[in-house]
C-alpha cells in the first residue's frame, strides 16, 4: 500500500536541490543557468490541486472512445490549454470502434457425449441452466461503480460468434501451457479456452487459441496475479476484487469471440471441470481445482459485437518556438474503458498541469528555441488510433524534426518511481529527476529512485510495448520517453478504476501528480531550450550487443546460417562513433544539425520493436529468425547492417 505524503509540497528551487550539473547537456554554461531558471519558474506552477481538479472532471462518466462524454473531454481539454494561453484545436480522424450488441456466457455442467463437438446454438436455452451475470457488482464505498451506464465488459476486436463447446482452462494461454495440456492429451480443437490474464498481450494470447484450434477464449484475472493473493482487494485495499473485469483490445486479426469475465465467473467455470491436476506452477489461487481437462462442462458462448467508423478527436496544443520546423511532442490518451480515473486521467492531468506551467513561462516573456506540442490522443485503447493518425498525418513534419516524445498513460499508481526511453534520452531523463523535488522527502525524485533500486544506480528501462510511444518510437524512429510513479493497480481496465480508488490508494493528496508535471515539464524545456539537443548515444551500444548475442545464441541453437559476425562489426564501428560523439557533445550556442536526428532514427527503428507489451529487440531480424528462412535472415541482417552504417556517417560527418 502507498504511504502517505505530505500535502504541503514545497516550491522547488532546481539549483537547490544540489544535483544539477553546473553546465546541462547542449548548453553552455551561460545557457545552462538561464535554462535552470526558467525551469525554477516552471515547477512552481503545476500543483496537486490542479491534478485533482483535472481528474475529477475526466473520471466524472465514462468516456470509451467516440461517446459524447468522450468528445465532452476533448473540448474540456481544449479549453483548459487554451486558458493556460496555449494555442490548441481539435484534429479529428475517423477509426474502428467496437461496441458490444449480445454478450452471453451459459454452462451447462453436465457431462458430455464422448468425443462432443462444437454446436451452433441461437439465443439462451434450457440446456445451460447457469447463465453467468457479465457485469460487475459495484463496490461498497465507491457509488461510482454502481451506475448503470458502465456497460458490460467486453474485448474490442473480437470475433463474432455462437458458439457451444467443451471448456479447457489453458492457465497463462502460453506455448508452455498448450504443450502441458496436448502431454496430459487433452485437446483444444473446437473447445473454449479460459486463460488467466499477465503473460502476455492479450492480442497475442488470443492469436495463440485461434491458430490452435479453439473455438473461442474467454479471459480472466486471477487473484494469484492481481488480486487478493496480493494483498487486500479493492475498497479495502489496491488489489483487484473478484468482481472487476480487465478489458480490452486484442488487434485486428481475431476471428473467434473473446470475452473476458471476472475472477468469480471464472471460478464457476473451473467448477464445471474434471480432470487430473495440474504440474507445479498450473493454476492460480481461487479455492476451486484447475484440471488438465476438457469438460464435461459445456459453455455457450455469444459475442456480437457493432464495428463501425467512428469520429474520434485529438486534442493538440502548440507553443510555436524559434526554430519552428523542430518540436518536442509530449501526448496522453484521454479515452478510457470506464472512468480511467488512474488509465488515463493521470496522464491527461499531467499534460493540463504541464500546459499550466508552460503557459506561465509564455505570459512572463519566454518562447521555447523548438515548438511544444501537447496532444490528448483518442482511441488509444482501441489501437492506439489517435496516436496512430497524428503520426501519419504529420508524418512529414516529424520526419523533419520531432526530437522527442514523452508519453504519460497510467503513470501515478503508486510511490515506486522508474522511467524507460530510448538511449538517445536516458541521460536527460536522469538529469531531470535530479532536478525535481521528491513530494515524499527532502532529496529529488533521482534519491527516491536509487532508494527503490535493489543494484547499482537508477537505469532508465529499455522502451517496450509504450503505448501511445509505439507509432513514434518503431515507425518513425523518434526517441521516447515515459516517466511513472507506480504501484498496485487492481482497477487496471476495470469500472473500479474511479477517483475514489486514486485518492484512496493511487496517490492520496496528488502531490506524485504534480511531481509527474514537473519531471515531464523539465525533460520537454531542456529539449525545447537546448542549443544541441542532448542526445547521447553510447547507451545504445549495450542493447545492440544484447540483442544480436541473444539472436545468434538462438541460430546456433537452431542451427541456422546466419552471418552475425558481419552485423556485430556493424555495430562495433557504430559504437565507437557514438563513443566519439558522446565525449564532443557540443556545448554551445547554435541550432543542432539534422545529423543527430537521423542517427537516433535509424537506430530506434532498427533496435525497438513491441510485441503487445513486451519488448522485441533488433525485430526486423528476430522475426526472420523465427521464419526460418535463410533468405529472410540475410536481408534482415544487410539491413540492419545498413542502418547502422548510416546512423555511424551522420555521427562522424
Amino acid at each position: 500500500m502507498k504511504a502517505p505524503w505530505a500535502a504541503a509540497v514545497i516550491a522547488l528551487s532546481l539549483a537547490s536541490l544540489g544535483a544539477a550539473p553546473a553546465t546541462l547537456r547542449g548548453y553552455t554554461p551561460a545557457d545552462s543557468a538561464g535554462e535552470l531558471r526558467v525551469e525554477s519558474q516552471f515547477v512552481d506552477i503545476p500543483s496537486a490541486q490542479g491534478a485533482l481538479d483535472a481528474v475529477t472532471a475526466i473520471a466524472a462518466r465514462p468516456h470509451y472512445a467516440g461517446t459524447p462524454a468522450d468528445y465532452a473531454l476533448a473540448i474540456d481539454m481544449r479549453d483548459r490549454m487554451r486558458a493556460a494561453g496555449i494555442s490548441a484545436e481539435l484534429e479529428p480522424f475517423t477509426a474502428r470502434v467496437d461496441t458490444p450488441r449480445e454478450l452471453v456466457l451459459e454452462l451447462e455442467p453436465q457431462p458430455l457425449p464422448e468425443a462432443a463437438a462444437p454446436r451452433k446454438r441461437r439465443g439462451r436455452h434450457s440446456a445451460f441452466p447457469v447463465a453467468l451475470a457479465l457485469a460487475e457488482a459495484a463496490e461498497p464505498g465507491d457509488p461510482a461503480t454502481a451506475a448503470r451506464s458502465i456497460g458490460v465488459p467486453f474485448i474490442a476486436g473480437s470475433g463474432d460468434g455462437d458458439v457451444s463447446a467443451p471448456l479447457v482452462y489453458a492457465d497463462r494461454g502460453t506455448n508452455a501451457a498448450y504443450a502441458i495440456l496436448a502431454h496430459a492429451g487433452v485437446d483444444v480443437r473446437g473447445a473454449i479456452v479460459l486463460v488467466r490474464y499477465g503473460a502476455q498481450f492479450r492480442g497475442l494470447l488470443a492469436e495463440r487459441a485461434q491458430a490452435r484450434g479453439a473455438a473461442g477464449i474467454i479471459f480472466y484475472s486471477d487473484p494469484k496475479d492481481d488480486g487478493s493473493a496480493r494483498g487486500l482487494a479493492y475498497p479495502a485495499g489496491p488489489w483487484r476484487s473478484l468482481t472487476a473485469v480487465e478489458r480490452g483490445w486484442v488487434g485486428s486479426a481475431i476471428h473467434i469471440p473473446a470475452l473476458p469475465i471476472s475472477a468469480a465467473n471464472a471460478q464457476i467455470l473451473l467448477a464445471a471441470l474434471r480432470g487430473s491436476a495440474g504440474p507445479a506452477g498450473w493454476g492460480g489461487t481461487l479455492p476451486v481445482g484447475y484440471p488438465l481437462a476438457r469438460g464435461p462442462g459445456l459453455v455457450h458462448l455469444i459475442v456480437k459485437l457493432n464495428r463501425k467508423p467512428t469520429t474520434l478527436w485529438n486534442t493538440v496544443g502548440i507553443i510555436t518556438g524559434v526554430h519552428g520546423d523542430q518540436s518536442v511532442l509530449l501526448g496522453a490518451h484521454r479515452d478510457a474503458w470506464v472512468y480511467g480515473a488512474g488509465d488515463n486521467g493521470a496522464g491527461v492531468a499531467t499534460m493540463l498541469e504541464v500546459a499550466r506551467g508552460l503557459g506561465f513561462l509564455l505570459r512572463a516573456g519566454w518562447r521555447p528555441q523548438r515548438t511544444v506540442v501537447i496532444a490528448g490522443w483518442d482511441g488509444e485503447e482501441v489501437g492506439l488510433a489517435g496516436s496512430r493518425a497524428y503520426a501519419r498525418r504529420h508524418s512529414i513534419d516529424l520526419a523533419r524534426g520531432c526530437f522527442a516524445y514523452l508519453n504519460a498513460d497510467t503513470n501515478v499508481s503508486g510511490p515506486a518511481f522508474a522511467a524507460a526511453s530510448a538511449a538517445a534520452l536516458a541521460p536527460t531523463v536522469l538529469d531531470a529527476a535530479r532536478a525535481v523535488r521528491d513530494p515524499g522527502g527532502a532529496g529529488s525524485v533521482y534519491d527516491r529512485w536509487a532508494a527503490q533500486t535493489a543494484h547499482g544506480a537508477p537505469r532508465a528501462d529499455t522502451p517496450a510495448g509504450v503505448s501511445d510511444g509505439v507509432p513514434f518510437l518503431t515507425e518513425t524512429g523518434t526517441p521516447v520517453a515515459v516517466l511513472n510513479f507506480g504501484g498496485p493497480f487492481g482497477a487496471y481496465h476495470s469500472s473500479d478504476d474511479t477517483l475514489a480508488y486514486a485518492m484512496r490508494f493511487s496517490d492520496p493528496d496528488f502531490s506524485l501528480h504534480r511531481a509527474a508535471a514537473q519531471l515531464y515539464g523539465v525533460v520537454a524545456l531542456r529539449l525545447a531550450d537546448a542549443g544541441y539537443v542532448p542526445y547521447a548515444f553510447s547507451g545504445y551500444s549495450a542493447q545492440l550487443r544484447s540483442a544480436s548475442a541473444q539472436l545468434a545464441a538462438r541460430t546456433a541453437r537452431g542451427g541456422q546460417n546466419a552471418d552475425m559476425p558481419s552485423l556485430v562489426r556493424a555495430i562495433d564501428r557504430f559504437s565507437t562513433a557514438a563513443a566519439s560523439f558522446d565525449r564532443g557533445l557540443p556545448r554551445g550556442a547554435g541550432d543542432i544539425g539534422g545529423r543527430e536526428l537521423r542517427a537516433a532514427r535509424e537506430i530506434d527503428v532498427l533496435l525497438y520493436g513491441a510485441s503487445g507489451d513486451a519488448s522485441t529487440p533488433l525485430p526486423e531480424l528476430a522475426s526472420a529468425i523465427a521464419t526460418n528462412d535463410a533468405t529472410l535472415i540475410s536481408a534482415a541482417l544487410g539491413h540492419a547492417a545498413a542502418a547502422l552504417q548510416r546512423a555511424t556517417g551522420a555521427l562522424t560527418t
